[in-house]
């Protein structure tokens, strides 16, 4: 098992920037890369210090990204920086350059939980023909109805609007529903889909709503909902799911 934190000048970011690799047998791996995104309360190092990827990456065989995003929601920022462009164009560049990784779509895939998990769905969405199959565990599928929660705390409202702008308004490129639809309405290539969100978390009715919303399309796409919160043991508990969804036939273990 290789683990490597790479610290390097990013482009698009302006700045320089971490990222966290696990991989089972290094430049060589047959299980494919999946990208990992973080929450907005963690870092590229959550994942590998609070779960047990690490084992995950040695079952399947499979090479692991985690980048840094800080609270960006994996979108090129209003009055920021141009995260999602970082995500999407220029990582993948950098870990093919570096890691010497196999960029074969059929075996790319982007997860992520919470804010990642919108993230990871906004990649999957925007860019078919780049991620075979997307994970969301907790993930925030409505965007405009987080943004106009009247529970969030007036600093996080001042982060929103550097994000989305001042009047907190969603495009149709950062929209889950809209990119959704959009893919339907063009007949191209549709990633696989799952959707894991415990029965105690805030955003579960976002994710039931987005569940059977996309349920009756022809996207292939799996919710899974059982009992739990916004927390890290729910999202260790659908590590598994998420595995076996990646790797195994698209069986769902709960």
């Amino acid at each position: 098992m290789a683990h490597i934190t790479i610290e390097i000048g990013s482009r698009a970011l302006c700045m320089n920037t971490s990222i966290h690799v696990v991989s089972s047998d290094f430049g060589e791996t047959s299980g494919g890369t999946l990208y990992l995104l973080h929450g907005a309360g963690d870092n590229a190092s959550t994942w590998q210090r609070l779960t047990t990827i690490e084992m995950y990456a040695a079952q399947y065989g499979c090479t692991i990204i985690m980048p840094e995003a800080n609270r960006s929601y994996y979108t090129d920022m209003e009055y920021g920086l141009n995260y999602f462009h970082y995500i999407t164009q220029e990582l993948p560049e950098i870990c093919k350059s570096l890691l010497n990784l196999n960029p074969d779509p059929a075996k790319t895939y982007v997860a992520g939980l919470s804010m990642g998990g919108y993230g990871a769905l906004k990649c999957g969405l925007t860019y078919p023909e780049r991620y075979r199959k997307v994970v969301s565990l907790s993930g925030v599928t409505d965007i405009q109805t987080r943004l106009h929660d009247p529970h969030m705390p007036e600093g996080m409202i001042k982060e929103m609007k550097a994000v989305f702008g001042e009047r907190l308004q969603v495009k149709a490129d950062q929209d889950i529903y809209s990119l959704s639809a959009k893919l339907l309405e063009q007949g191209g290539p549709l990633p696989d889909i799952l959707s894991c969100c415990g029965e105690s978390d805030p955003f579960v009715d976002m994710n039931r709503q987005y569940a059977e919303y996309m349920q009756g399309t022809a996207y292939d796409f799996r919710y899974v909902e059982t009992p739990g919160a916004h927390e890290w043991r729910f999202w260790e508990q659908h590590l598994r799911t998420m595995f076996d969804f990646l790797y195994n036939d698209n069986t769902i273990v709960e």
